[in-house]
């Protein structure tokens, strides 16, 4: 399968495709059963279907995925067919996929902050993001903002820059709002924390500060904050 259309120069995609090799796939297919012997069902264009094809302004429904599979493998499929593949084995084959990929992260090696940030402990960017869930799972799960019945979680992820991994992962109800899902605590100690505008509050930043940790943020539209100091030094030339 040609990933260059996916994938581009995003090195996060780019990560995932080495992460993911070919025979790890086609072994792993084999092994949960997925696959026994490989007709027009290719495990390798499956994963990388369903890997980047599906998600949050993507493909939604099976019928998508279907279509975005035959264009990749230049084949035509009964919609049973592709189907009749969405069973346990393949919630074991993504599983396999889950834990490969954790274990992978986890043997590559740490990274160092360059030479302007190598005061810090680390360098910690907090974010979330939406998944659509079925609608379904809309009394468990509703959507915040739609027209229609819909459901969806807000993923919360902090991500270190010295490990190149989430330091944690939660979910939340998807109406919860960004201040409510913020976790500080005394590992913020010698780390700069980076956060979006979402996170604004100055009750905050002040804890931050009081765990010993710094932080990078957005200004809102209406601050009007007072600069206490110049910590940078430029040198007057005449």
């Amino acid at each position: 399968m040609n990933l260059n259309d996916e994938k581009g120069t995003d090195p996060t995609v780019e990560a995932i495709v080495e992460m993911f090799p070919e025979d790890f796939l086609r072994n792993t297919a084999r092994e949960s059963g997925l696959v026994i012997r490989e007709r027009k069902i290719d495990p390798v264009i499956l994963f990388w279907v369903l890997t980047l094809g599906f998600g949050v302004r993507f493909l939604s429904t099976i019928r998508g995925l279907k279509r975005k599979y035959e264009e990749k493998a230049g084949v035509k499929l009964s919609i049973s067919r592709f189907y009749d593949r969405f069973t346990p084995k393949m919630v074991d084959f993504l599983q396999r996929c889950v834990l490969h990929a954790i274990e992978f992260q986890a043997q590559q090696p740490g990274r160092v902050l360059g030479d302007k940030l190598n005061r810090f402990k680390d360098l910690v960017i907090q974010d979330s993001t939406i998944i659509r869930l079925h609608e379904s799972l809309a009394p468990i799960w509703p959507a915040a903002r739609s027209k229609r019945v819909a459901a969806g979680v807000k993923v919360s992820c902090v991500v270190s820059a010295i490990a190149n991994s989430p330091k944690s992962v939660r979910i939340y109800p998807e109406r919860t709002a960004e201040a409510k899902i913020l976790r500080l605590g005394p590992w913020l100690k010698g780390c700069i924390l980076l956060l979006d505008l979402g996170y604004f509050k100055y009750l905050f930043f002040d804890r931050i500060d009081r765990y010993g940790g710094y932080f990078v943020s957005r200004l809102k539209g209406n601050a009007n904050p007072l600069i206490v100091a110049v910590n940078r030094k430029w040198e007057v030339t005449r």
